[in-house]
């Protein structure tokens, strides 16, 4: 009557009988029926851990909640080959007995804790020995139970269920369950089945292996789908943050790169005087981000004698050799002491330089490098025209009047002589030489050995000091140098002449 008042919900009636029952005085136990238990699998988290060890190995096993706690120990015995003897097993904060039920300590759904404590064999007195008898005597006995069960079944007579029941009355045998065809990839670090599009476990966030595909067939349940509709959105979330990084450093970039000097972002101390510089007050140098205040960059730009100046950044073991760029030179400097530096860049540039020409224009600043190929050069600073041949400006003269001319001053006038002694000492010391044919001084600048005359055009070989071809002109080698007839050199200081 309890039973019934209970199922049926009967306050009154439970207690009324409640009150007869405890009126008796006897032991009375309190059992929930199976059937109030739900009988869907739930994932219980474990935590696995024993005495050698500081930290837990985290694991998932599938129970039901009316599970006992022996039954849980027969199945990791089952699964994992732990013994019952050697498992203990703490459930909220408690220590669980054989008989308690997974729901008598609060496991009702996924995700739920329990702890695994494994005792070493010494410590719970089990041998290898009993281990061994235990499997053996377990073998045994369902080996004996399947001999009784289908004992009969080669007979053929009479219904196999009837067969059984004649053999165990007591035992309603089952076939055997067939197992569900599970799909996923199982952990290798925790072992736990996880759904084959996740890529990583579930459980302990170990990466799905390298070598595991998604079967085409897999239908993901509504569970997973959201799994992977979340994913993607975080994924888009993750390219638009990034690309909208992308496009702040590229803005970034583009300011800095409109500015002529960039200055510190941060405080920063001179490696030059030592001085503490707030952010905005110092530079930082393109090619190699050093940084110092800007009187110390303005005084080793002035105090430069070279025609680049070079990152004053120097310690013990390194000095930079990064050069600064004409802009962030322009911004240190001002207008006056920028004119200043151009030119002692260019009067550094024109002494360094091999082929260098200076107008001969009096005080004019004009140079340029001249190549073989050219004989004249028109200074864009004063707009004279130079003979590179002759070294001198003579305008409205050829090259032969200006020598003749030269020739005929050279008695009376002082500048003239001295023209003359130059060309002169030239012809002896073998810079110049005559035309074989129209006898006008001329000299060769740079490159090979061939030149031609400005006034007959005639083509020279310079090393020979003769004619480069024959009477019939170019391409005739029966007069001449004759260079490389027969592939002999027309001298032994040849340089190509042909």
């Amino acid at each position: 009557m309890l039973t019934e008042a209970i199922s049926g919900g009967d306050k009154a009636e439970a207690m009324r009988c409640a009150e007869k029952l405890a009126g008796l005085n006897l032991p009375v136990s309190v059992k929930l029926c199976p059937n109030a238990y739900s009988q869907d699998s739930i994932q219980l988290k474990v935590g696995v851990g024993d005495a050698q060890s500081d930290t837990y190995i985290p694991i998932t096993i599938m129970v039901t909640v009316d599970m006992t706690i022996s039954e849980l120990k027969e199945k990791v015995n089952n699964d994992y080959g732990f013994h019952p003897v050697l498992q203990k097993w703490v459930i909220g904060k408690r220590l669980a007995q054989d008989i308690d039920t997974l729901f008598g300590h609060g496991i009702s759904k996924n995700g739920d804790h329990a702890f695994l404590y494994i005792k070493s064999a010494k410590a719970a007195n089990f041998s290898r020995e009993q281990q061994r008898v235990e499997k053996e005597n377990r073998r045994i006995e369902g080996i004996i139970e399947n001999i009784e069960v289908y004992s009969l079944q080669g007979r053929g007579a009479g219904n196999l269920e009837a067969q059984r029941k004649q053999v165990r009355p007591d035992v309603t045998v089952l076939p055997p369950p067939i197992p569900p065809k599970t799909q996923g990839w199982p952990c290798p670090q925790c072992t736990f089945v996880n759904k084959p599009t996740r890529p990583g476990c579930e459980i302990c966030g170990e990466g799905r292996p390298g070598h595991y595909k998604v079967p085409e067939t897999y239908q993901p349940d509504e569970q997973e789908i959201h799994r992977l509709q979340q994913e993607e959105l975080a994924h888009m979330q993750y390219q638009q943050a990034l690309e909208e990084e992308r496009r702040r450093n590229f803005n970034m970039l583009m300011e800095t790169d409109s500015e002529s000097l960039v200055k510190n972002s941060e405080e920063i101390d001179c490696t030059i005087c030592y001085c503490p510089v707030v952010p905005g007050e110092g530079a930082t140098l393109r090619e190699c981000l050093h940084s110092f205040c800007r009187d110390c960059l303005k005084g080793t730009i002035v105090n430069c004698v070279d025609a680049e100046v070079t990152c004053p950044y120097a310690d013990a073991t390194y000095s930079c050799n990064s050069k600064l760029q004409d802009r962030e030179i322009r911004s240190l400097l001002s207008q006056e002491e920028y004119e200043k530096f151009l030119e002692m860049r260019l009067s550094i540039a024109e002494s360094r330089s091999e082929n260098s020409y200076h107008c001969k224009t009096p005080d004019c600043v004009g140079w340029c490098i001249f190549e073989d190929d050219v004989n004249e050069f028109t200074c864009d600073i004063c707009n004279e025209t130079n003979c590179l041949l002759c070294k001198a400006i003579h305008k409205g003269m050829n090259c032969k009047e200006y020598q003749d001319d030269i020739r005929t001053r050279a008695e009376n006038d002082l500048a003239a002589k001295q023209t003359a002694d130059m060309l002169q000492a030239m012809l002896q010391n073998g810079e110049a030489m005559h035309c074989p044919k129209c006898k006008v001084i001329v000299q060769k600048k740079d490159g090979c050995d061939w030149i031609c005359c400005l006034m007959c055009k005639t083509e020279i070989c310079w090393v020979t000091k003769q004619a480069r071809w024959g009477p019939q002109g170019a391409g005739d080698t029966s007069g001449g140098c004759r260079c490389r007839v027969n592939g002999v050199p027309c001298h032994p200081n040849c340089q190509n002449c042909h």
